[in-house]
């Protein structure tokens, strides 16, 4: 630090928060802007007292600082800056009542996707908004959105578990049982340190030899980029049972996870558009390396490059070795991508190239905030069989995101979310029966070569 220099006033920016500033376009588009939202929708049988949930909401933003943070740019190097607790936004919505059953059912999903589709201006505080859909009085559905720059899709579990026993204590049923925590701006201080230690440093040689020069590997676009706002949809999709169950199978004989055996089915996918043998894909994770921190809300969601090549790879069996190889030592080596970027800066040379978008993939793996167990006088669970496309939805900094949720019910639940002035609805809907159909010939065989999976219809 220069003598010149002073100290921000906040705590330092996570690597994170400083790797999200580099895609920074303003307060009306990209990171920052008012789309880039992470959220989601729960069902809720019981009559739900709109004032105690207000109260809830403003006693969430008390006990977590980052929801009404912002990053201070006022001193030579950024900051996470504090601001005093306000009540978030809480809007009341009368659902047509189609009847009970499945019709109730779509109309929830519905709601969510058009609350989804909304705003959550990072300029306004706090950084969270909610809105409430009552069927009658018994049944509605709540819609919780944050900002992605102060949470992630661990966090929302946290969130909600935390919200609905700041609510059960204000409807009278006792003091909130909530585990003792961190704060974001102390984690973000503990990374400080961290990064400067020898482990660290060793993960960096890591990953200079295994990506050295390797760029992802990009999906081809229908369109070349421009400097447009992107409008951002997303296609859902689902495996079904067998291929589900067939996942789960392969996995545990293989001693491998069922995120390894999708990963590779997407591996063989990007051969099949690319051509290439040498792939370097990436995936999303939680981020979450250090438990002191697993009760803490914040954006720590990782994203992390996973090469494999598959010419030494004659069946999925193999591809599937491969795999997991390559995840055991990454998950071994973890640190934040910034760090990786550092290193091995030509990986991310595909994002500036307009012809193509850079393809992540993830499986959803954090803890259930709300399971159907009833909290104070209220039964709350999750929307998680999400099958409804959006046309309009919330953004992503850039690229294309693969995701799959292992629904309770055996199925997966998959979703790709893309940009659509680069892409057709068809492409993506394309590439989503052709992953799904290259999983299931995969897994009826881990034998058979590659090239007849490949070839088969």
């Amino acid at each position: 630090m220069s003598g010149s220099e002073t100290a921000p006033p906040g705590a330092p920016l996570s690597t994170n928060q400083q790797f999200l500033l580099m895609f920074d376009k303003g307060p009306d588009q990209g990171v920052f802007g008012p789309r880039h939202i992470v959220g989601g929708g729960w069902r809720i049988e019981g009559t739900v007292d709109t004032e105690a949930l207000r109260g809830a909401l403003h006693d969430l933003v008390v006990r977590h600082e980052v929801l009404r943070t912002t990053i201070g740019r006022d001193a030579e190097t950024p900051y996470q800056l504090v601001h005093p607790p306000e009540t978030p936004v809480l809007e009341e919505h009368e659902l047509a009542d189609p009847g009970p059953g499945a019709a109730r059912d779509a109309v929830a999903h519905e709601f969510l996707n058009r609350i989804e589709a909304g705003t959550c201006p990072a300029t306004e505080q706090p950084l969270i908004r909610a809105a409430l859909g009552r069927f009658d009085d018994q049944d509605s559905v709540l819609v919780v959105n944050t900002h992605h720059t102060v949470s992630d899709g661990w966090s929302m579990q946290i969130i909600i578990r935390d919200l609905l026993q700041f609510y059960a204590a204000r409807r009278g049923f006792g003091e909130p049982e909530l585990p003792e925590f961190a704060q974001y701006g102390e984690y973000a201080k503990w990374q400080e340190e961290y990064l400067a230690g020898d482990a660290v440093a060793a993960a960096r040689e890591y990953w200079a030899g295994n990506i050295g020069d390797a760029s992802f590997s990009g999906l081809p676009t229908d369109r070349t980029r421009t400097d447009a706002t992107g409008v951002y949809s997303v296609h859902r999709f689902l495996i079904d049972r067998e291929v589900t169950s067939a996942t789960q199978l392969v996995a545990k004989q293989l001693r491998s996870s069922p995120f390894m055996v999708c990963f590779a089915a997407f591996t063989l996918l990007s051969h099949k558009i690319t051509g290439a043998t040498d792939l370097t894909l990436a995936t999303i994770t939680s981020g979450r390396n250090n438990p002191a921190f697993n009760e803490t809300v914040g954006p720590f969601f990782n994203f992390l490059p996973l090469r494999t090549d598959l010419s030494a790879c004659k069946t999925f069996r193999e591809l599937l070795t491969s795999t997991r190889n390559t995840c055991l030592g990454m998950y071994s080596h973890e640190i934040p991508f910034g760090e990786i970027v550092g290193v091995a800066p030509s990986v991310i040379a595909p994002f500036a190239d307009p012809t193509c978008a850079v393809q992540a993939f993830e499986i959803f793996q954090f803890p259930v905030g709300a399971d159907g167990n009833p909290v104070g006088d209220l039964k709350v669970s999750q929307l998680r069989r999400r099958l409804l496309d959006e046309a309009d939805t919330a953004d992503i900094p850039d690229g294309v995101l693969w995701a799959l949720d292992v629904h309770p019910d055996g199925e997966i639940i998959g979703s790709i979310r893309f940009n659509s002035n680069d892409f057709d609805a068809a492409t993506l809907e394309n590439l989503a029966a052709d992953y799904t159909r290259l999983l299931r010939i995969a897994l009826a065989d881990v034998d058979a070569p590659l090239e007849s999976v490949l070839a088969a219809e």
